[in-house]
């Protein structure tokens, strides 16, 4: 696979996990619970043979990225849901750049994945894993200078499960991010590059270049 295609993963991880967050702010649900789990999945997938196996190895399961991807991409006119859904993206860029610099907090992460995997491989995804990651969240990704402020409605911001489920996938936004750099990702090939992203978004979500 070649590196536009493996960023494009990378970054169809990043996107799934900001839009999934977006619509638990304003609508309380997730409407596609098996594409929440695949990016959760990737936080305990330490040592993938591929890109794409970080997320469980199916294109499908990030069909909500590619498609975020794709409509940024293509130039239409932007709802403010894009605009919001870009800025997360960006925030999440910048928390990843100090989270990277942070050589203790990222062992400290890693190692407290490393223990709640156990759970994770008995339980799979569920509320009290979430639970876990909440905090593994406010612990770490939290006391860093550079914040993400969520938007959406009060009344689910609130919630403490709600809550709960996006500081988790904040956590697996951070994953993504992290994954996307190393595979050579920089905002300046997101905007020198658009035309080869393009092509390999519909590469991978549409089956054709």
């Amino acid at each position: 696979m070649s590196t536009i295609e493996d960023q494009t993963i990378a970054i169809a991880g990043v996107l799934q996990c900001c839009r999934l967050v977006r619509e638990l702010a304003y609508e309380g649900r997730i409407e596609h619970e098996h594409l929440a789990a695949a990016n959760i999945c990737s936080l305990f997938n330490f040592n993938p043979k591929d890109t794409l196996d970080t997320f469980g190895g199916n294109i499908h399961d990030l069909n909500l990225g590619l498609e975020t991807f794709l409509k940024l991409l293509s130039g239409g006119e932007r709802q403010p849901s894009d605009t919001e859904i870009i800025r997360y993206a960006v925030n999440l860029i910048g928390v990843t750049k100090a989270f990277m610099n942070d050589a203790d907090m990222m062992r400290k992460l890693h190692q407290r994945l490393e223990e709640l995997k156990p759970a994770f491989l008995e339980h799979g995804v569920d509320d009290a894993l979430m639970t876990d990651l909440n905090l593994l969240y406010r612990e770490t990704i939290s006391s860093l200078p550079v914040r993400i402020v969520i938007n959406g409605e009060k009344r689910f911001l609130e919630e403490p499960r709600i809550a709960s489920h996006i500081r988790s996938l904040l956590l697996a936004g951070v994953r993504a991010t992290v994954l996307w750099r190393q595979v050579g990702g920089t905002r300046w090939a997101l905007l020198l590059r658009r035309g080869q992203y393009l092509k390999a978004v519909r590469k991978l979500s549409l089956g054709h270049e």
